[in-house]
């Protein structure tokens, strides 16, 4: 029972991250054009898009990725992985979700580190915090985290071991 209310609440978060995510491409598209009309037509240039497009790429890339590692769309090689004997095969299986674990936790809790070292800089163009750009480290790997204990819990509990993939 808890597991499934794990899995459903990692499923309403990736929809929140989605719509986030589109936020922020809609948000640097329409910037971007603003920027461009600006500059062409009316020959006077935004002074502060670059420096938002730069920051609200970050918080698409990692807050995409985030999404993508829900859906477990990241890049693996599997084909050393399927080399290996069935029993080796499945140790692998089970033993890489966990060291992703600990590798986006561990980044997600410097990424807090970096927030209280530079909460109190301020960015020249927008005149916000560099803590608000620096968030999308720690928020985007505490997500991966989060749903990675989710795929550790679905190989515990529910899912086989995936087959051996064919490329030939």
């Amino acid at each position: 029972m808890k597991k499934d209310r794990y899995c459903s609440f990692c499923e309403r978060c990736v929809k929140g991250l989605t719509v986030a995510s589109m936020f922020f491409c809609s948000a640097m598209l329409g910037v971007a054009l603003a920027h461009v009309v600006m500059r062409y037509i009316f020959n006077n240039a935004l002074t502060w898009s670059e420096e938002f497009l730069r920051f609200a790429m970050v918080w698409f890339t990692l807050v995409s990725a985030a999404v993508l590692h829900y859906q477990k769309g990241h890049v693996g090689i599997v084909i050393f992985r399927d080399m290996f004997p069935d029993g080796l095969r499945a140790i692998c299986i089970r033993v890489v979700p966990v060291l992703a674990v600990i590798a986006t936790a561990s980044v997600a809790v410097n990424g807090v580190r970096l927030l209280f070292r530079t909460y109190k800089q301020i960015t020249p163009a927008l005149g916000i915090s560099m803590a608000v750009p620096y968030a999308a480290i720690p928020v985007g790997f505490f997500f991966m985290t989060l749903f990675g204990i989710a795929h550790i819990i679905e190989l515990t509990f529910g899912e086989n071991i995936p087959e051996r993939e064919n490329f030939s």
